[in-house]
């Protein structure tokens, strides 16, 4: 993982301070030096040296900006913080978001297109998370993560295949697809061309992932909901079905593996589809259990 010290750019004055809500660039070294990306930001007040850190993961429609406001009051209460960085249409593709550039163009992946784990968007977030720690001059060793809909794409995916990284909790909420861990299909729907090894797999199945659906989330017409002959077949026709179908796999996957396993499948979260702000009402008591 690409862990060079990263460049910061500006677009206000003073940030990162106690009881601060706005948002400011950042760009981290290596691959991405060319890309700037908004992180939008909200910062209770309190001791942020020790202030745990959420990241909170935007869907198809990249409104970082909403993504951190649904955070803003339980932050408030709860006394975290939350960054959720935007992933612009114009500079990453679902490819490079939604896959994490794992390969050039993931519906086809092959050894000669496979590219290097500096070159994966996932390689970006510890990089942020250590230039928010120099900001505060915070002494955190892990952050959270939360991602709903694409952004939950993203997150399940980079637990899989960076599980080594400081993340520590993963809330997954309503992700319209997954790449499953069964090894007869091909990537991105399974792990077959993926590049995975066994050992990179099992640390991810002891990380703290959280597999979290809406009950009514059953729309197989659902605007952007991906539609093929392998992944319906493989997941389902929604996104409740292909959460369950992740979840069951993996737990048997693991077990196949003899391999330790700690990811949950929490309660379906009743009365609610497709919304991001109330799966992240329901997603934070997975977060921050104790505060």
């Amino acid at each position: 993982m690409n862990t060079a010290p990263v460049n910061q750019i500006y677009n206000t004055g003073p940030i990162l301070t106690s009881n601060s809500t706005g948002v400011f660039r950042f760009t981290a070294n290596g691959f991405f030096s060319n890309r700037t990306i908004n992180v939008y930001y909200h910062i209770p007040d309190g001791d942020i040296k020790t202030m745990p850190i959420l990241m909170s993961f935007h869907g198809g429609s990249r409104n970082a900006d909403d993504y951190r406001d649904y955070w803003i009051n339980m932050a408030n209460n709860l006394n975290f913080m939350v960054f959720a960085p935007e992933f612009e249409s114009g500079d990453f593709s679902s490819d490079e978001y939604n896959l994490g550039n794992i390969f050039d163009d993931g519906d086809n992946p092959s050894s000669g297109t496979y590219n290097p784990i500096e070159e994966w968007t996932f390689s970006m977030l510890d990089p942020l998370f250590e230039y928010v720690k120099s900001e505060i001059k915070g002494t955190q060793e892990t952050y959270n993560g939360w991602g709903h809909s694409a952004g939950s794409q993203f997150l399940h995916r980079f637990v899989m295949f960076i599980p080594n990284s400081k993340l520590n909790i993963a809330v997954c909420s309503n992700a319209g697809w997954y790449t499953v861990p069964e090894s007869e299909i091909n990537f991105p729907y399974g792990l077959n061309q993926g590049q995975i090894d066994t050992n990179t797999l099992n640390l991810a199945f002891s990380k703290k992932l959280y597999v979290h659906l809406a009950e009514d989330d059953t729309n197989p017409n659902s605007s952007s909901l991906r539609h093929n002959e392998i992944v319906d077949d493989q997941q389902g026709l929604h996104r409740r079905a292909r959460g369950r179908y992740f979840y069951a796999t993996s737990e048997g996957t693991a077990n196949q593996n003899q391999t330790e396993f700690n990811w949950i499948k929490t309660d379906e979260v009743p009365n609610v589809s497709h919304q991001g702000m109330l799966m992240a009402q329901d997603a934070v008591k997975y977060l921050y259990p104790e505060n």
